[in-house]
């Protein structure tokens, strides 16, 4: 394994380990945490996911199976009901997209805020 799957493996092995939705965040810190009844199948399936991109950066897989990985686990997440709950999932998947190196962005906007707007913002913040 080269150094960058290794660093890519100790990201996703912190990223597990480390404390969700506590609104630790600067971009969270406002915000009131939702109960852990809300948080924890989103905890669940972010920890799987971080699991799954493990064993596909040690099998050397190319970044469209990464990136694939990440689409399927966000569609196995039921959508939460307050939007900062989904604000917050989608900031967490962002990470996991950033520690594979993959690019996230658009799959995100689409989940969050649907294919019209996802793409009228694709649109909009092109030069």
């Amino acid at each position: 394994m080269n150094a960058d799957a290794n660093s890519m493996l100790a990201a996703l092995a912190a990223f597990r380990e480390t404390k969700k939705f506590r609104c630790t965040e600067p971009e969270f810190r406002l915000i009131n945490p939702s109960p852990a009844s809300v948080t924890q199948p989103m905890v669940v399936a972010l920890n799987e996911c971080a699991t799954d991109l493990s064993v596909l950066v040690q099998l050397g897989a190319p970044p469209a199976q990464l990136k694939a990985c990440i689409a399927a686990s966000l569609r196995s997440v039921e959508k939460p009901f307050d939007t900062e709950d989904r604000e917050y999932l989608c900031f967490y998947y962002n990470q996991l997209g950033q520690y594979v190196g993959v690019k996230v962005g658009p799959l995100l906007n689409r989940w969050l805020y649907g294919y019209l707007l996802s793409t009228l913002l694709r649109f909009l913040s092109r030069d």
